[in-house]
C-alpha cells in the first residue's frame, strides 16, 4: 500500500512529539509511505523532524494569543503568507491525507487543506483543545480527541472520535528486572520527577528543597530529570548536599524515559497531554503541577480531569512548597492508595489506541471520513 501524507504541528513538543509519534505508527501499517512534514523555521519541530530524517517544509506562522495590537496585526499577515505557501506546497505536494495535531502552523496548512479539498484529520492531545484545532475542526473529516470530556469542547457538527493518546510500550523487562538494571535497591519507593522535555525552575527549585526529607526515609528514591537548561545549576547544589547517588538518579535528559517509566512508583510533574498518557500506559499515580505559562490554561484541564478519575492530584505551582511535601508523603507511605490510583489510571490507557487512530487516518485518505 502506498500514502501520501502531509503531518503538520509545531512550536511546543506536546505537539511535536505526537506528530512523530503518528508517523510512526501509520510507517507501521503502510509499506510505501511518503511523508512530509510542514511546520516553522523558528520552531522546535525544524530541529526534532530533521534529526528523524523526513522531508520538512517551511511556511510562515505566527499565534494569535499574544499581547499588543502590532503583534496581533503581524500575526494575521503571518497566517495569510502562511496560508498561501501551504496552499502552493499542497498543490505541489497532492498528499492524500493532512493530519494535524495543533499549534499555530496546523491554522494555515488546515485550512489549505480544506480549500483544496484534502481529507484533514486533527489530533487533539487535551481535554482542552487549542484554538487552531477548535477553528479547524468542524471543516475536518475527523477529530480525534482523548478523552469523552473533551468532546463538548468542539463545535456542532464535528466528526469526533475517542482515541486516547497512544503510547506503544517497548520495554519487555518485568519491572523487577528494569530496578535492577537502573540500581534501584529492593523495597525503594520512587518518585519520577520531570518539568518536561526543556525541564522546569520552579519544580526544579521545590525538589532540591525536598530532598532532606527523602534522605530521611531510607526507602524513598527518586528518578529526576533537570531539563538540560538546569542541569549543570541542580548538579552543583547536589554536590554539596549529603545526597545518596544510590537513590537520587539526577539527569537532564530521559532518552529512554519507558524504563524510568517502568521502574517507578510516582509520577510528580507536568501535567502536559504525553505525561499524562504516560502515566496512564504505565498505571503510574501523579502528582501534577500544571504549568502556568501555557495557553488557555488547557494544562490545568487535564490535571482536574486526572483527579476525577481518581489516578492522582493536582497542586497549582503557587501552592507546590505548602502542598507538595504532604501529597508526596501520602503517595509514597500509602501502598494500597498508590494501588488504586495506579489501577484507576491503567483503565485510562487503551493498547488498541494505535489502531484506531491509524484507521482513522487511513480511512479519510480513502474519502471514507467525510
Amino acid at each position: 500500500m502506498r500514502l501520501k501524507m502531509v503531518v503538520t504541528g509545531g512550536g511546543s513538543g506536546g505537539h511535536i512529539y505526537p506528530a512523530l509519534a503518528i508517523i510512526d505508527s501509520v510507517n507501521r501499517r503502510v509499506s510505501d509511505l511518503d511523508v512530509l512534514y510542514i511546520g516553522t523555521e523558528h520552531g522546535l519541530e525544524r530541529e526534532l523532524v530533521s534529526r528523524r530524517g523526513i522531508p520538512f517544509a517551511a511556511i510562515h506562522a505566527r499565534g494569535f494569543l499574544v499581547r499588543g495590537l502590532g503583534a496581533k496585526i503581524w500575526g494575521v499577515a503571518a497566517a495569510f503568507r502562511g496560508l498561501w505557501e501551504a496552499f502552493v506546497i499542497l498543490r505541489r505536494y497532492r498528499p492524500a491525507v493532512v493530519v494535524g495535531t495543533g499549534g499555530y502552523v496546523s491554522g494555515p496548512v488546515g485550512l489549505a487543506a480544506v480549500i483544496l479539498h484534502i481529507p484533514l484529520v486533527i489530533q487533539e492531545q487535551n481535554v482542552w483543545p487549542g484554538l487552531t484545532n477548535r477553528k479547524l475542526a468542524s471543516k475536518a473529516s475527523r477529530v480525534l480527541v482523548p478523552f469523552d470530556e473533551a468532546q463538548k469542547n468542539f463545535p456542532d457538527g464535528t466528526v469526533l472520535a475517542v482515541v486516547p493518546n497512544p503510547v506503544v510500550i517497548g520495554v519487555r523487562d518485568s519491572k523487577e528486572q528494569v530496578r535492577q538494571e537502573l540500581g534501584v535497591a529492593p523495597g525503594t519507593v520512587v518518585v519520577l520527577a520531570t518539568g518536561g522535555s526543556q525541564g522546569a525552575k520552579a519544580l526544579n527549585q521545590f525538589l532540591l528543597s525536598w530532598l532532606p526529607i527523602l534522605m530521611e526515609h531510607p526507602n524513598w528514591g527518586i528518578f529526576w530529570m533537570t531539563g538540560k537548561r538546569y542541569h549543570q545549576e541542580i548538579q552543583a547544589v547536589l554536590d554539596g548536599m549529603a545526597v545518596d547517588s544510590k537513590r537520587v538518579w539526577v539527569v537532564e535528559y530521559f532518552y529512554d524515559i519507558q524504563k524510568y517509566l517502568k521502574a517507578a512508583d510516582v509520577f510528580f510533574g507536568r501535567s502536559g497531554a504525553m505525561s499524562l498518557a504516560d502515566c496512564a500506559a504505565f498505571g503510574l499515580p501523579a502528582i501534577l503541577v500544571p504549568s502556568p505559562n501555557v495557553s488557555e490554561d488547557h494544562q490545568t484541564k487535564n490535571a482536574q480531569l486526572i483527579v476525577k478519575r481518581e489516578a492522582g492530584y493536582m497542586v497549582s505551582e503557587a501552592s507546590l512548597a505548602r502542598q507538595g511535601p504532604e501529597l508526596l508523603e501520602k503517595l509514597l507511605t500509602d501502598a494500597p492508595l498508590r494501588a488504586r490510583m495506579s489501577q484507576n489510571a491503567l483503565a485510562m490507557h487503551d493498547p488498541d489506541a494505535e489502531r484506531k487512530m491509524v484507521d482513522a487516518i487511513l480511512a479519510s485518505a480513502r474519502g471514507r471520513g467525510e
